[in-house]
């Protein structure tokens, strides 16, 4: 049996003109007067962003969010946006009484009105550290451009040795590094790793991306880039406001595990961040968490090889007539780092050295 047809541009052109001769209310409840369909629900969003006032924002709101639920990242990432601008509607919604902007679009539906409430459910559970910034958006395509050829190269004679410049010499990378770094340290008693805010967040980012710069000719940038990832996985949340895997921690979490686990020494110089200290350097129990994740990391790591190995201890090192595999100490710690994050246990770390105290894991 043949699908439902998709309406023509013709008809989704009149749906838009049709929508824009509606007041915010007659809108609202025409959309959710039968089934409501994506598509009808994202031409009437449309026809509500560019309307002033603020019945006409919490309709947008509303709207976005009833698409996000259904599935729509991009009106998930849209809601993270839009909901700290509804901060004192929410507030202003007591003994079950919404605002007089919210109550005219939800008199006239049951579900219009239990969409609102679960709006205002969603919004006392979300992260109000990651409101700073526009949630990320995953760039659906890429676009190459091959600017030369192989033989165009070659007729050209270019050689990637010619492009062999150091263009920072290691002392200067360092000051750089350095002054860099100072510029992001805040004013006491504030700590550099804290995260009780979205500045806080943003002020780590950058930090990140900062260390990432000189990660090459200054091995301490590349401890604490290693470590300031590692401590963004564990200081912002797992699971997103629907419920999802928040991509944005996975990423710190594969990208801080794969940098740790690549240096070549430990990071001893970034570790002193955590130390206890009479001008503390993070907040407490930032070190407890980060090494609650690598102790669980090793665990699944051992788990892993038992298996492999039926049950037992691998061996210390590899049988003497075993094929000699060269592998790169990257690509191994990229593949425990992607591993470990596709676990579910990376979800709710254990707490190993919690002492029985139940934390509050952000």
């Amino acid at each position: 049996m043949p699908g439902p047809v998709a309406p023509s541009e013709e008809a989704i052109a009149l749906l838009r003109d049709q929508a824009r001769q509606l007041d915010v209310e007659d809108l609202v409840d025409l959309c959710y007067a039968r089934a409501s369909e994506s598509l009808r629900t994202s031409v009437y969003l449309e026809a509500l962003r560019g309307r002033p006032g603020e019945q006409a924002q919490v309709a947008a709101c509303l709207l976005c969010f009833d698409l996000a639920r259904r599935g729509d990242e991009r009106r998930e990432a849209e809601v993270q946006f839009l909901l700290p601008t509804l901060e004192h509607l929410f507030a202003s919604s007591t003994e079950g009484l919404p605002p007089r902007s919210v109550q005219g679009l939800i008199d006239k539906s049951v579900v219009v009105a239990d969409l609102w409430q679960a709006l205002a459910d969603h919004a006392s559970r979300r992260d109000p550290r990651m409101h700073d910034a526009m949630p990320e958006l995953e760039v659906e395509a890429m676009v190459e451009l091959d600017l030369f050829d192989a033989d165009e190269i070659a007729e050209l004679e270019v050689g990637l040795d010619d492009f062999d410049v150091d263009l920072i010499v290691d002392d200067a990378a360092l000051a750089a590094f350095d002054g860099g770094l100072n510029r992001l340290i805040p004013p006491p008693p504030a700590a550099l790793f804290s995260s009780d805010n979205g500045r806080d967040i943003d002020r780590l980012e950058r930090l990140r991306d900062h260390c990432a710069s000189y990660a090459a000719p200054v091995p301490a940038a590349a401890g604490l880039h290693a470590m300031t990832q590692l401590f963004l996985a564990t200081h912002t949340r797992a699971v997103g406001l629907f419920g999802r895997r928040n991509k944005r921690r996975d990423r710190a979490l594969v990208e801080g595990l794969t940098a740790f686990l690549s240096l070549p020494s430990p990071p001893a110089e970034a570790a002193a961040w955590f130390a206890a200290s009479d001008v503390p350097g993070a907040e407490p129990q930032a070190w407890t968490k980060l090494a609650e994740l690598l102790l669980d990391v090793a665990a699944q790591v051992g788990a892993e090889g038992e298996r492999q190995h039926g049950g037992r201890p691998a061996a210390a090192g590899p049988s003497p007539r075993a094929p000699k595999v060269t592998r790169s100490v990257d690509a191994w710690a990229a593949d425990v780092a992607e591993n470990y994050a596709a676990d579910a246990r990376s979800v709710r770390i254990a707490q190993r050295l919690a002492h029985g105290d139940e934390r509050r894991r952000r």
